[in-house]
């Protein structure tokens, strides 16, 4: 017999048992669907995370971190400075900045800081709106960090101070929800605390009379700035920052990102020298008048007099001193991270290699994707399991389908037979006809949820608008149409094939004589 011999003996059978052939095609459909819905988002799903560390060349970076057992983060925001990590033994520094730049494969390092400068900063301010800073960051501009923007550019080399990105939730809370673009180029102001003596703040000469602190002194709950000491006095000054681009909220929630540079400056504070001031306070740059405490700092002092002759209390007359960018990052613990980027895919690993044995950890943006895409797949086995516990039952009803049709086409069968139709003949007919029925599952199931993920399409980017699978493109891809219709056509064809075996080995004198 012809192929189109069997389509037709197989199309005439199905619709002669128009009811049974419509329930069994059915529960093959739920089950097609199932797979196709659910496969469709976790194919989407990783295919945009793929996309997105190829775009944003995340892919070919590395980052370097004090913190053991580190996970990649593009923008080094999950790690800041603190004590090293154990089996740690190098400080992010300046130095060891310029050690990993000079590796083979590097093309470009980047360091980052959480917090420098936030201890002088207050809130910040645009027509009216006054916000608080949740995660004041910076990093080097140098082209190897780059944000998910939704409107402006990235911060670029020329841009030293006075300019700053912001990510979409800063930008709604200021006014500019859905015009971001509007907000690009505007000037904001950050407010500092009082007493503030980094980069922009004018140092008088002669101070006025303080009051005196203890050395462990600071500020007291819900002051602004110190209450305390000889800075206590010094205004609060307004830094303008002209907003140069916004970033996705996605990505980058709550943050304000600053130039390193600048940062640094705004955290490097002036302390001010030569009248018996000292620091107060372990670790800190808090400071106040020189009790008699510290005498073994300021030899030559009295108790309760500085240097000058001048009585606690009494205007005093100071230079300021500002410590360099090296001993401010050195009493910081150094960089939080640093992002490292890597000519080539191939090389990522041998130079995370290398960075590791220069005591600190590294974690390469390869690795997070690749982990990325194992979740991925976890979910995907997980939704695709569920699919094929349904195909399962509607295989069964495929050969329950197939076993009744034997019964009914018994005598059938033995007509064709007695007519010269082979043992063969019969058995491809029946297994042609369960194939169909999976067939015919497999292409309504796929059409079914092909409609339904393009109906669903802009609910489910909707639902995501604000997470980190805003931007995905869901649709259903070629290669999963093709796999669940062969895989529905090869459940009817396994499902039929004792069916058909059977038919095939009916006696035809007993199949003639069946009633």
């Amino acid at each position: 017999m012809r192929f189109a011999d069997y389509l037709l003996l197989t199309l005439r059978s199905l619709r002669r048992s128009r009811l049974r052939s419509f329930l069994t095609i059915s529960a093959i459909v739920v089950g097609a669907t199932g797979v196709t819905v659910m496969l469709t988002f976790v194919t989407s799903v990783k295919n945009f995370v793929t996309q997105q560390y190829v775009q944003t060349g995340q892919i070919d970076q590395i980052q370097v971190s004090e913190t053991p057992n580190l996970t990649y983060s593009p923008t080094g925001s999950s790690n800041g400075p603190g004590p090293q990590g154990v089996g740690n033994t190098s400080t992010l520094t300046p130095a060891l900045e310029a050690q990993i730049a000079a590796l083979p494969h590097v093309t470009g390092v980047a360091a980052i800081a959480q917090g420098f400068g936030s201890q002088d900063l207050a809130y910040l301010s645009y027509g009216g709106h006054e916000l608080n800073f949740n995660n004041l960051s910076a990093y080097e501009p140098d082209g190897v960090i780059t944000p998910t923007l939704v409107a402006g550019r990235d911060l670029g080399p020329t841009d030293t101070a006075n300019a700053i990105l912001v990510s979409s939730d800063y930008a709604d809370a200021l006014g500019f929800k859905g015009s971001y673009a509007k907000l690009v180029g505007q000037t904001v102001e950050l407010h500092t605390d009082t007493g503030y003596t980094g980069v922009g703040a004018t140092l008088p000469s002669v101070l006025p009379p303080q009051s005196q602190c203890n050395p462990t002194q600071g500020p007291q709950p819900g002051s602004s700035g110190p209450t305390c000491g000889p800075t206590a006095s010094l205004p609060a000054i307004d830094l303008p920052a002209v907003v140069v681009g916004v970033m996705s909220a996605a990505s980058d929630h709550g943050v304000i990102y600053l130039p390193l540079s600048w940062a640094i400056a705004i955290g490097n504070t002036a302390l001010p020298a030569g009248s018996g001031i000292v620091s107060c306070g372990p670790g800190t740059r808090q400071t106040c008048p020189d009790t008699g405490q510290n005498q073994g700092q300021n030899q030559g002092q009295n108790q309760g007099q500085n240097q000058s002759g001048q009585a606690p209390g009494s205007p005093q007359i100071v230079t300021w001193t500002t410590q360099t960018a090296t001993q401010f990052l050195a009493q910081r613990g150094g960089y939080g991270s640093l992002i490292v980027k890597v000519d080539g895919t191939d090389h990522v690993a041998a130079v995370a290699t290398s960075i590791d044995h220069l005591g600190v950890s590294a974690a390469t943006g390869i690795d997070a994707l690749n982990q990325q895409k194992q979740k991925a797949n976890a979910i995907g086995l997980i939704l695709g399991s569920l699919g094929l516990v349904a195909l399962f039952i509607a295989a069964l009803g495929v050969m329950n389908t197939m076993v009744m049709s034997v019964f009914e086409r018994t005598r059938e069968i033995g007509v064709m037979r007695a007519l010269g139709a082979r043992r063969s003949t019969i058995r491809r007919l029946f297994t042609f006809e369960a194939t169909a029925l999976g067939f015919f599952g497999g292409l309504f199931g796929v059409i079914i949820g092909s409609v339904f993920v393009l109906a669903a399409k802009n609910v489910i980017s909707k639902s995501v608008k604000s997470g980190s699978l805003s931007g995905a493109n869901f649709s259903v891809p070629i290669w999963l149409i093709v796999v669940v219709i062969a895989g529905t056509s090869a459940i009817g064809l396994l499902s039929g094939f004792f069916p058909a075996r059977r038919a095939a080995r009916l006696d035809p004198v007993e199949a003639l004589r069946y009633e």
